[in-house]
Formats: structure tokens, C-alpha cells, sequence
């Protein structure tokens, strides 16, 4: 069967029906993947023409090329081409050889019926109906922030608050934190919870860091824990590099049994980077750059500005927040909007004998809270503690902490 879907309802009764599965990797399919999570309907794999172009991976779901699917996975799918129809010829160019049990294509009423329910809408659209003009499209972005979303697009779970680098300005503050291991069983205990919370679902993309989780003696157990809770999210290893070349064959057999993606991110000092490319490679580990860096770029750093006095508009400051309603980040039982929240008041109070003040507005217990959706509209609101943010600075040339103040105030 090959027709054109035109409602939201249409699609639902599709999909109770058949395993969906979708072609093309953009904004249309984020958007697709987003309605669907929110009406308990999982999206089985999307599909491209070719890897180099696209993400690998898309709110959780790999992101696969349509030739190297076996037959008999494709006979059994139903696809859903995600794009306008100027791509529609080369499309079924494309996908034409291919025997998909059924072949939908979306229509721009389903397009923008979904948008709507989203609330998820394109920036991008709305900027070229109304001149193209920065103004809108930072006014667009800074509204959608207090929009709940169906899900939590980017979690991160802090297993260590120190570091083996010391970044200057720190956004995370492990180069001024004391030696600090979270247990794996603190930490698998709030693994286990989240997924009990959240169905082992709705939670596209994980984070294991800190700090350098690669310093973490319980690191491999961890990794596991989150994988076999987590089935279906991305989840990522994010390090600076430096000890990658120092694991054993148990990592990388970890790494691959549990489908990790190590984020490199590539500073200017003395390490291999394409060795350690080459070694995930060959270890068939997926491997990329952290966003800010890669092949040809350098990292740099921006300053992560407190505000001492704490008499930022908190709604201000989270409608400008570049992680807001997204970053969240769990430690020891509690739910943060931000790592910046739980770890300055904490690791900068201490450091520079400071007052930042917490309040049970800035966090979720998860052990008292049941409902994922409490989850969703926490993640969708201003905090107390966003009154100490005065946002970032421009960018500068990446460089190592020397511990004083003056890397998260103005001077």
C-alpha cells in the first residue's frame, strides 16, 4: 500500500497496526518522533540514504542506511516518508527498489498538525514567512523553552565531579572540585528509578560524565546498568580523551555490547585524536566529536557567568539559558534543570566561600515524584537558582584553570 497521510489520527490508527519506521533524518522526522513518544507509540528505526550526511542518530533512534537493511527487515515495515514534497521524486528514486510492507508520505497538513501538537514548531519556516529576521527567531526559540515536551531529549547522570584536564571557567566546576566517586550504587539506584519512572522510554539521549568518567573504577558497571535499563536511548560517554588509548579490551567490549558512543571533545594539547578515532573504529565503537569541536576544530571556551548578588529575572535567565528545558541532569536522588544548579552551589560555595542558595523549587526528588509528566513540566519552567545566571560570554581560546573566581564573574 503507498498513499498520503493527512491527520494525526490517520497515523495513530496506522501505527497500532504496523511496526513504523522512517525515512529521512530532519526536522520533519524529529518532529514525527516527538508526537508519537507522546502518545506511547515508539518509532522502530529511521532510515536514510547515506550516513555521511546525516546525525547517527535521532532523539534516541539510530539512524540507519536504507542498503544495509536486510529484506526481510524491510518486507516487514511500514515507512513513513518525513519530507516536502519538492524531495518527493528523488525520494522514490530511492526508495522505489525497496519492498516495504506499506509506503506513507506526509502530507504538510499532517506536517503541520503535528507541529501544532508539538508545539515543536520551525523556527526556520516561521523565519522565512516573516522576513527571515534574527529577532524572531531568538523571540521563537526563547518562548518554546517554557513549552513541556513528550520527553526528556538529553539526561545526564554525574558519576564524579573532578577532573584530570581543569578547563578554565568549567561549566560543570570539576576543576575546582575535590576528588569526588558517586558509588555505583548511588548511581545505579537513580539509573534503576528514572527508568521505573520513565518506562525505560521517553528519555532520547544519556550522558555518563562528570568530571572525566573515564577516572570512575566502577565505570564499565555503570555503563551496563544504564544500558539495561535504557534500551532504546543514545547513550554517551563523554571524555576529554586522555586516558581512551589507556583501556583494556574489557572497555571496548562494554562499549560495544552496550552500544556506547564515546563524544570526544578535541582540545589543543598533546593526544592523538586520530588514533583514538581509529581505535573505536576498529573496536566497531561508535565514536564522534562533542558539538563545539572536531575534525578541524579546535575547542574553545566561554564563561558560564554568575551572578553573585542573585537578582537575575529567573525567567529572563531561562528563557536565554542555551540548555534550559533540555540539559537535565540527575545526582544523588535529585532531578536539576541545569548542571550548572547542582554543582555551583555546591563545588563554587565551597571553594570560594560563597552563599549560592538552593531551594526545593530547583530540584525534583525522583523518589517521591511518580509521573513523568511532573518530569516534563519541571524541565519547562524557570528556577529559584536561575537568579544567580547572568549567561555566557563571548568565546575564547581554550586554556587550563588556574582556580580563581574571576573564571564565572565579570570583572
Amino acid at each position: 500500500m503507498t498513499k498520503e497521510i493527512y491527520t494525526t489520527d490517520e497515523l495513530q490508527q496506522i501505527c497500532k497496526l504496523n511496526q513504523l519506521s522512517l525515512f529521512g533524518a530532519g526536522d520533519i522526522a524529529r518532529s514525527v518522533i516527538k508526537y508519537l513518544a507522546n502518545n506511547d507509540i515508539r518509532v522502530k528505526s529511521v532510515f536514510v540514504s547515506n550516513l555521511k550526511d546525516n546525525p547517527p542518530e535521532l532523539l534516541g533512534i539510530k539512524v540507519v542506511k536504507i542498503s544495509d537493511v536486510p529484506v526481510e527487515i524491510i518486507k516487514e515495515q511500514t515507512l513513513l516518508v518525513c519530507a516536502t514534497k519538492l524531495w518527493r521524486n528523488e525520494i522514490e528514486d530511492i526508495i522505489g527498489s525497496y519492498t516495504f510492507k506499506n509506503i506513507l508520505w506526509s502530507s504538510e497538513s499532517l506536517i503541520s498538525d503535528i507541529r501544532y501538537k508539538n508545539a515543536d514548531f520551525d523556527v526556520d519556516t516561521i523565519n522565512s514567512s516573516w522576513g527571515n529576521s534574527r529577532l524572531i527567531q531568538g523571540e521563537t526559540d526563547r518562548i518554546l523553552r517554557f513549552v513541556p515536551r513528550p520527553c526528556l531529549e538529553y539526561l545526564i547522570f554525574n558519576i564524579l565531579d573532578h577532573c584530570n584536564l581543569r578547563c578554565k571557567g568549567c561549566d560543570h566546576f570539576a576543576c575546582i572540585a575535590d576528588e569526588k566517586f558517586y558509588s555505583y550504587e548511588s548511581v545505579a539506584s537513580d539509573i534503576r528509578r528514572m527508568a521505573e519512572i520513565f518506562d525505560g522510554d521517553y528519555i532520547m539521549k544519556i550522558a555518563i560524565m562528570g568530571g572525566e568518567p573515564l577516572l570512575h573504577p566502577e565505570l564499565l558497571e555503570i555503563l551496563k546498568e544504564t544500558r539495561k535499563n535504557f534500551p532504546f536511548a543514545t547513550i554517551r560517554l563523554t571524555t576529554n580523551g586522555i586516558l581512551l588509548l589507556k583501556q583494556n579490551e574489557e572497555f571496548w567490549r562494554i562499549c560495544r555490547e552496550n552500544d556506547i558512543t564515546i563524544v570526544n571533545t578535541k582540545y589543543p594539547i598533546n593526544l592523538n585524536y586520530e588514533a583514538m578515532k581509529k581505535k573505536a573504529g576498529s573496536e566497531n565503537v561508535r565514536f564522534q566529536y562533542f558539538k563545539g569541536s572536531g575534525e578541524d576544530v579546535i575547542k574553545h571556551s566561554f564563561k558560564k557567568i554568575i551572578n553573585l548578588n542573585g537578582d537575575s529575572n529567573p525567567a529572563d535567565s531561562f528563557s536565554r539559558c542555551h540548555i534550559s528545558n533540555y540539559g537535565n541532569f540527575v545526582l544523588e536522588g535529585k532531578f536539576y534543570g541545569c548542571p550548572f544548579s547542582a554543582q555551583s552551589f555546591r563545588i563554587f560555595n565551597k571553594k570560594f566561600n560563597r552563599n549560592l542558595r538552593i531551594t526545593e523549587e530547583d530540584y525534583l526528588d525522583i523518589y517521591k515524584v511518580n509521573d513523568k509528566n511532573e518530569f516534563f513540566q519541571f524541565a519547562a519552567r524557570p528556577k529559584f537558582y536561575c537568579r544567580y545566571c547572568k549567561g555566557l560570554s563571548p568565546m575564547f581560546p581554550w586554556s587550563r584553570s588556574e582556580g580563581k573566581m574571576t573564571e564565572w564573574i565579570e570583572e
